[in-house]
């Protein structure tokens, strides 16, 4: 069941004991992805003796709980230094509020792609370096929390000054990927999957300022319509407010100067318009 307060959504989870059966029903607000969907899902990439040449798994840091928080880095290796030094930088991170479950399903999508034998693939490889954390906030999957970490932070909420004890996910993220990678090369994307509860579609979230007349932040949610059938620029909004001034997209781009840095939303709802 889902109830409104104070202009906030949050779910009831419950289950049922069938009468004059040992039976437990289980509802679940919607398609569960899991820590360990997670990690028999990396296993399989790495035992896959082509994929596994494609990336490598990592770990970032480890939880307030001590659960591995993963990274893959994915590019075509095997060049030289300098070469590897000139491929731009592309960041994606999922699943920092745990019921967002979809946002596994599209990270799983992108990394099953960018680990695959195309052709785009290969190019997106050859030209580019990939760092990719796939479960921001694995306390909160395993406890079943909806969009808080073991220790009732939002950690979407603490990008401007993260605890490296309190908030290491995040602060490895800012810190040892986003700005290591900005001082090594160039930093041409930042992107964070999540899920939206109201809002139909799949759309974006960006930044703007409102005295720049260039839009350079809208120029990749246009052309991520122009080629995908599914994702509606209309739905987009490149507001900054005051609200989310904590979160990652805001800090990557008004603190990091990061450009192209974006919240990609899937809805829980489904979509209005198209073959879905």
């Amino acid at each position: 069941m889902k109830k409104k307060t104070a202009g906030h959504y949050y779910t009831l989870s419950f289950s049922v004991t069938m009468e004059n059966s040992n039976d437990t029903v289980y509802f679940a607000h919607s398609h569960p992805y899991t820590f360990s969907d997670l990690q028999r899902y990396l296993s399989r990439l790495e035992a896959d003796p082509k994929k596994n040449k494609r990336f490598k798994r990592k770990e970032l840091c480890k939880t307030l709980a001590g659960n591995t928080c993963d990274m893959l880095i994915i590019t075509s290796f095997g060049c030289d230094y300098e070469e590897l030094r000139r491929r731009k930088g592309v960041v994606i991170s999922s699943r920092v509020h745990p019921g967002e479950t979809g946002a596994s399903y599209m990270m799983k999508g992108i990394i099953d792609y960018l680990v695959g034998p195309s052709l785009g693939a290969r190019l997106l490889r050859d030209n580019f370096l990939f760092k990719i954390i796939p479960m921001v906030n694995p306390d909160g999957v395993i406890n079943g929390n909806t969009r808080c970490s073991l220790a009732g932070c939002d950690l979407n909420r603490v990008w401007i000054e993260p605890s490296p004890k309190l908030h290491p996910t995040v602060w490895n993220i800012k810190y040892k990927v986003l700005q290591q990678m900005k001082d090594d090369r160039e930093l041409l994307l930042y992107v964070d999957l999540h899920g939206h509860s109201r809002k139909k579609n799949l759309f974006m979230y960006g930044n703007s300022n409102k005295n720049d007349l260039i839009f350079k932040e809208k120029v990749f949610p246009f052309m991520l319509e122009k080629n995908a059938s599914i994702f509606n620029y209309a739905d987009c909004s490149f507001a900054v407010q005051k609200s989310k001034e904590a979160t990652a997209r805001v800090v990557g781009w008004k603190e990091m100067n990061i450009i192209n840095c974006y919240t990609l939303e899937a809805s829980f709802c489904g979509s209005d318009f198209g073959k879905y």
